[in-house]
């Protein structure tokens, strides 16, 4: 996303506070409902001009046509990068500075979550002077669900999760002093009454088995409902 009116477009519409957003990280953030129901939750960083918005690959359609939507005349510029691959580090909480390029950002969302790189398809990795190893993506998505880190529409359904219960607060992804944006009355509302009934938690389930959308139970009491495994 690009143009004049990139910044001021964004802050009126998503969750996270993008004028204090620095040029080195990414910062969770979500477009809502009126109703404050998360339609899409996304990472967003700084680019040379505008912002990179990284969503799941489900949602990228919806989220491209909801902005477009909201844009009307404004001076913003969208574009559906396709061309790109996400490169992730962790386990380290020393500075990349010696290990990656210099495009390499921090997720803010938690420490565990390391750094992402965007790069062309098909690049290799390469982290010279250092004891990186590759690993699988689901290994990520294990250090990702232990901090409790919801992401796509598995964790947060559409136009049903609320941010609150999902713990995108804590992951900085609304701001509650920035102002108004969509289904800023209702977030705001639930956090300062504290209306926060249930919250998204990590669990290590004796059964092996149990698949998103399984219930948890003790004694036949409901607890919750199993997302991301």
């Amino acid at each position: 996303m690009s143009g004049t009116d990139a910044t001021d477009f964004l802050q009126s519409l998503i969750t996270a506070n993008v004028e204090t957003l620095p040029d080195d990280t990414v910062r969770a953030s979500a477009l809502l409902t009126p109703q404050g129901r998360v339609l899409v939750d996304f990472l967003i960083s700084r680019t040379d001009d505008g912002f990179m918005i990284e969503c799941d690959a489900e949602q990228v359609d919806e989220l491209y046509t909801r902005l477009r939507r909201y844009r009307l005349r404004r001076p913003v510029d969208l574009t559906h990068e396709t061309g790109l691959s996400v490169w992730i580090i962790w386990g380290s909480n020393d500075s990349p500075d010696n290990l990656l390029p210099a495009e390499a950002m921090r997720d803010t969302r938690h420490p565990d979550l390391g750094w992402r790189l965007l790069a062309p398809v098909g690049a290799s990795a390469n982290a010279p002077g250092s004891d990186a190893e590759p690993t699988s993506l689901d290994m990520w998505h294990a250090v990702r669900i232990g901090a409790a880190v919801p992401q796509g529409p598995v964790d947060l359904t559409p136009e049903r999760a609320l941010m609150l219960e999902a713990g995108l607060d804590r992951l900085g992804a609304v701001d509650f002093e920035k102002g108004c944006y969509v289904g800023q009355e209702v977030t705001a509302r639930t956090h300062y009454r504290g209306l926060v009934k249930r919250r998204l938690a990590p669990f290590i389930l004796a059964d092996a088995t149990a698949t998103t959308g399984a219930a948890i139970t003790d004694d036949g009491k409901s607890l919750g409902t199993v997302l991301s495994t």
